[in-house]
């Protein structure tokens, strides 16, 4: 075997087993003596080949195309690589219509997202240009020395058609398997080109319908868990509503049938809020993106892009209530228990609380590339990339006019004033009094990203080691970012309930400089084909940080023909974003464990004589499982730092034509992590503490902090005995450890006078400890579920093992392919020996698409997504859904059609 071809091959092996498909390049130029260059994603030197130290996965259009996906949320999501929560259509509480990714389980913000190695300013995957992508480039180590902050997890760079030749068009229709979920799409790329330039256009548009939960026999209701079964547990702010007498501790209704005032009961009064909220949300989508080039001279090339993507997105939920605890005096009118009393009543007459985003994000590149006489290349860039996120809330509640509603007094001294409400009974709220009451709100979101990148790439020519030239890249960069946040008029006057109204905007710029080398060590010695090392060192100066400092360093070893061996060691660093620094503060419900829950079990007896002096019961169990928190950036945040490592091995044995394997290592630590303190570990640490000595129990400011009615007795809880107002402000407290190993086998051959192609990709996540922060013992994650403290606290599945095997097989007209995707069980790292599952095994997804091809132009085909319709698992400790709604498909089974023409 040449070894030259081997080279070429084994490294485009590690570029591309993760699917098997045919290697691509990143980016490709003839310069003065007609020499191919190649540049590939994790670096900035263009070379003859593709080889680099670094793991990095590509994925063709074709492979997109045969996942059946319509979106790049579902592709990206399924990919092994990712790990915990997400954001996507899966989630309807607090999505915001966003799709984001989850590398190595370490959060989206820090997974950099580029198109065409740039950065765009939202970082929303629904922005992608998904028929214009010729492939996906994932980078599976860290990179911050060559693309700057946010690369700690990796890179996912979506490249898109740059010289397209032709026409072609494409309409997908899904439905699932209980016929709803409808999704339409409809693409189309044309392009041409000259020996001058080439021109590429491409148009795409979307549109999902929603599931609702209440489709769903797993999600139709909420469930707890009461002496060893599952039961219904609605909301205790029901359509009749629930009360607490003034001074006193329990939760009362009046009874609907008979009137007569009794212990609220969770069963028979509780509201089940599922009906009204979606289990996949519904969005609208429309791209249009453009690449053009033109060759001004034979070394001087001008290129364009533009892109503009619009979401229409909405999520629902259930109706808003008088969360606050509306106060309502004794000789009110519909008043039957003479007592003054603090209302919670489910506003059901409003339909439901819906959250609709019209957002837009543009993206315009202006370059200019060459090459100078000794063959160096250099490009120059600005790219200007913008989104706006219009939001209306609709149906939220004016605390104060509600307030009026229920106070005879205040309701006739105001003209506006409907006349007085009867919150003790369903449907009583007439559309008057709505029209009075609720109120949309819409804030307006607004980000901005500039750049200026110029690179120059080369080698030393005739100045070089024994062993080869030194190939080099060196760049500087420039950086402008700004972000703003306009909450609507009437939150700025508290006129909305729980909604802040505080304005956040801000902005910064970064200079940055590189210079990355790759130099050939050893050639053609025993035992060692080629021996090289590469290194790279980036220097970051943000106007409101120290400068901040980066290197990498990477080798490849070649003993002999068919075996490649790779390692990089690299610096990290994440640079606090303006929201991080500058948000107001705002009130978020957070989920937390009450230490207090049934602590008459507990042998602790500080904590025993802590709760009861609390005025709580010792079977006491709190009527939700969210806190009333409040949130808030900080400006004196530091930049987060990582230290990563990768070894890995690829090869190809001789022994076998067409079989290709790779196998990575990494090792990923996190310091000085930026997030908000553990809700639950506040309130362990003060009702553990003697007499409420802890620090821990300052940061429970408690109700009147988040203006509610206070629990006799108890500084630090509400009228229904929720802990409340704790500062959860954002700090530099948590860290990150997590290893794993990725590997790739594929092998293709002729079999039956038609293409076999065979590829198993996956990933073994051997550690994941995060520490929330100094003195909480770290969660460990790996082959667990548990929150991910990068998606708010969402109960998130970390499966050890995650892998997709992919057979596909091509005979004259027609193509199978079937695709299985697997994820290992995983136990609840909060176990508790009473719950009824804390424990899921393994789950494996089967997907099926055959296509026929009618002629050069058409081609038809039909799949199913979840053939054998694998429903989701019923957890204990869930958030939403009965389950874990972002690690397991929710919808079930998918059939789709599809038919393609390309001229």
């Amino acid at each position: 075997m040449n070894t030259n071809t081997f080279r070429k091959s084994v490294t485009a092996l590690a570029v591309t087993a993760t699917l098997g498909f045919p290697a691509f390049v990143a980016a490709q130029d003839s310069g003065a003596n007609d020499v191919e260059r190649i540049q590939v994603t994790g670096s900035r030197i263009k070379r003859t080949d593709m080889e680099t130290a670094s793991p990095v996965s590509v994925f063709d259009a074709e492979a997109i195309e045969a996942s059946g996906f319509t979106t790049m949320e579902n592709f990206i999501h399924n990919l092994p690589s990712m790990n915990g929560a997400m954001n996507g259509s899966s989630t309807n509480n607090g999505s915001g219509g966003y799709a984001t990714a989850n590398l190595r389980g370490l959060g989206s913000a820090r997974t950099l997202i580029l198109i065409n190695g740039r950065r765009y300013a939202s970082g929303d995957l629904n922005a992608v240009p998904m028929a214009m992508v010729q492939r996906v480039e994932v980078l599976r180590d860290g990179a911050s020395t060559i693309y700057g902050s946010d690369a700690i997890a990796g890179v996912i760079n979506f490249i898109t058609k740059t010289d397209f030749e032709g026409a072609e068009f494409s309409a997908q229709y899904d439905l699932t398997g209980e016929g709803d979920g409808e999704t339409t799409k409809l693409s189309g790329v044309i392009g041409t080109s000259s020996g001058k330039g080439s021109v590429v256009l491409g148009l795409e548009y979307q549109n999902r319908n929603a599931i609702g939960q209440a489709d769903r026999d797993f999600s139709r209701i909420p469930l707890a868990e009461k002496n060893g079964k599952a039961v219904f547990d609605g909301s205790t702010i029901n359509e009749f509503g629930s009360f607490v007498p003034t001074g006193e501790k329990k939760t009362y209704v009046l009874d609907p049938q008979t009137g007569e005032q009794r212990l609220f009961n969770a069963q028979k009064d509780g509201y089940n809020y599922a009906t009204d909220s979606y289990l996949k949300s519904p969005q609208e989508l429309f791209t249009i993106n453009a690449v053009a080039n033109y060759d001004i001279t034979r070394d001087l090339r001008v290129f364009l892009e533009g892109g503009y993507a619009n979401r229409q997105s909405n999520q629902l939920l259930a109706p808003t209530g008088t969360f606050w605890g509306a106060p309502v005096d004794a000789d009110f009118e519909y008043n039957k228990t003479g007592k003054d009393l603090s209302v919670y009543r489910r506003l059901t007459e409003t339909g439901g609380r819906e959250y609709t985003q019209d957002f837009s994000d543009y993206r315009m590149v202006l370059g200019f590339e060459g090459y100078l006489d000794n063959g160096w290349s250099w490009d120059i860039s600005y790219n200007y990339a913008r989104y706006v996120d219009t939001t209306v809330e609709y149906n939220q509640a004016n605390r104060t006019r509600f307030n009026t509603l229920l106070d005879e007094e205040l309701c006739n001294s105001d003209e506006e004033c409907p006349g007085i409400w009867n919150p003790f009974e369903a449907d009583s709220l007439t559309d008057e009094m709505m029209d009075y009451a609720l109120i949309a709100n819409s804030p307006v979101v607004r980000g901005t990203t500039k750049q200026f990148m110029a690179n120059l790439t080369g080698d030393t020519g005739s100045w070089s080691l024994p062993a080869g030239s030194i190939a080099w890249a060196a760049g500087v960069e420039k950086r402008w970012e700004s972000y703003e946040n306009q909450p609507d008029g009437a939150a700025a006057i508290g006129q909305i309930y729980s909604t802040p109204g505080i304005p956040s905007e801000g902005s910064y710029d970064v200079e940055e400089a590189y210079i990355e080398v790759d130099a050939p060590l050893l050639r053609d010695l025993p035992g060692v084909q080629s021996l090289d090392l590469s290194a790279a060192v980036r220097r970051s100066d943000y106007n409101f940080l120290d400068a901040q400092t980066t290197t990498k360093f990477g080798l490849e070893y070649v003993p002999k023909d068919g075996l490649l061996v790779r390692a990089t060691i690299a610096e990290g660093f994440r640079a606090p974003t303006i929201d991080n620094l500058n948000s107001p503060q705002v009130i978020s419900f957070s989920r937390y464990v009450d230490p207090c829950t049934e602590y008459g079990d507990s042998s602790n007896d500080i904590l025993d004589a802590n709760c009861k002096a609390d005025g709580l019961d010792s079977d006491f169990t709190p009527k939700t499982s969210q806190s009333a928190t409040i949130l808030s950036g900080n400006a004196d945040l530091k930049p987060e730092t990582s230290d990563s490592f990768t070894l890995g091995v690829v090869y190809q044995p001789e022994f076998m034509d067409n079989l290709n394997v790779a196998i990575d290592y990494y090792d990923i630590e996190i310091e000085n992590g930026i997030g908000a303190p553990d809700i639950s570990l506040i309130a362990e640490q003060c009702y553990t503490s003697e007499n409420f000595s802890s620090a821990s129990c300052d940061l429970i400011l408690g109700p009147e902090a988040v203006d509610t009615k206070s629990w006799p007795s108890s500084d630090y809880r509400d009228a229904q005995g929720t802990l409340a107002g704790t500062d959860a402000t954002t700090q530099n407290i948590s860290t990150f450890e997590t290893s794993g190993i990725d590997f790739d086998v594929n092998w293709n051959d002729e079999v039956a006078g038609g293409l076999l192609n065979l590829r198993l990709d996956g990933t073994y996540l051997k550690d994941y400890n995060y520490q929330v922060q100094e003195g909480a013992a770290p969660l460990e994650l790996a082959g667990n579920f548990g929150a991910d403290s990068n998606f708010a606290g969402r109960i998130a599945a970390f499966s050890k093992w995650r892998t997709n095997f992919t057979a596909s097989y091509k005979v004259e007209d027609v193509a199978v392919t079937w695709i299985s995707r697997f994820q290992s069980g995983v136990d609840d790292v909060n176990y508790d020996s009473s719950d009824l599952s804390s424990s899921v095994g393994s789950y494996i997804y089967h997907d099926m698409q055959a296509s026929y091809f009618f002629n050069s132009e058409t081609t038809f085909t039909l799949g199913i997504r979840n053939l054998f319709d694998k429903q989701p698992p019923y957890v204990s400790n869930n958030n939403d859904m009965n389950t874990l709604n972002t690690s397991y498909d929710t919808a079930g089974q998918y059939w789709y059609a599809r038919v393609g023409f390309r001229f």
